[in-house]
């Protein structure tokens, strides 16, 4: 994870917000995705939540599934609640870097961009549909889009428009 495109000295610090950094921040998510929150801060399985936290807490979280669930990727379908927890975990990476990032006053093109190069693969069809059956990370080309797309940042950084059919 400590070479590029996740991260280099040659990469600008905004590159490195889109790669390393949002998936540093993803590993800390899970601390607050569907998995993980339901341990308390000692690492205990508790219930913790006050009732209406939970309750928006589990429609967000539904709604991250909805935004996943059906997606087709090859000959099957993204299966949203199988990914849920990492698809939580990664919008939640990505958005701590978004942050970090313009705090810094950073590039957030470079961002998105290095954000969608660590996601890149290659692999035969048979691969493809085990992975999309059995794994729980959403298709790279799913990490990669659906959750930049779920910012207003990322519409910003490339001039995204009402009329560009996003």
């Amino acid at each position: 994870m400590f070479q590029a495109p996740f991260y280099s000295s040659e990469n600008t610090s905004s590159e490195n917000y889109g790669g390393i950094g949002a998936v540093i921040a993803h590993e800390i998510s899970h601390a607050f995705d569907p998995n993980g929150s339901k341990f308390d801060e000692k690492g205990n399985l508790r219930d913790w939540w006050s009732k209406e936290d939970f309750e928006k807490f589990a429609e967000l979280a539904q709604a991250e599934v909805k935004l996943f669930d059906g997606i087709q990727i090859g000959r099957t379908k993204v299966n949203g609640h199988q990914t849920v927890g990492e698809n939580v975990a990664d919008l939640g990476g990505l958005t701590a870097a978004v942050k970090a990032c313009a705090e810094e006053k950073g590039n957030l093109t470079e961002l998105f961009e290095n954000w969608a190069r660590i996601w890149r693969r290659k692999m035969r069809p048979e691969v493809r549909q085990t992975l999309a059956e059995l794994d729980p990370h959403a298709p790279g080309e799913m990490r990669a889009n659906v959750a930049a797309q779920c910012l207003d940042e990322f519409y910003e950084a490339f001039n995204v428009s009402e009329n560009d059919g996003m």
